[in-house]
């Protein structure tokens, strides 16, 4: 099992894989940091793609 915090504020969640981690942070990014979400819309899916694969390693790593 793996923990690792929000990349946005010091919540942290723990999960066995990163896709199980990823569905955690989606439902706390959606409650939590709406602000985020929308934002998030206006970025190409270039950054998205980035974004995701950084947190993959990041989370792989540990």
């Amino acid at each position: 099992m793996k923990t690792m915090q929000c990349d946005i504020c010091e919540q942290e969640f723990s999960a066995e894989t990163f896709d199980d981690w990823f569905k955690q942070m989606q439902g706390h990014y959606m409650s939590d940091h709406a602000d985020f979400m929308k934002e998030a819309q206006s970025k190409s899916k270039e950054e998205g793609m980035k974004w995701m694969a950084d947190m993959k390693a990041k989370f792989e790593s540990r």
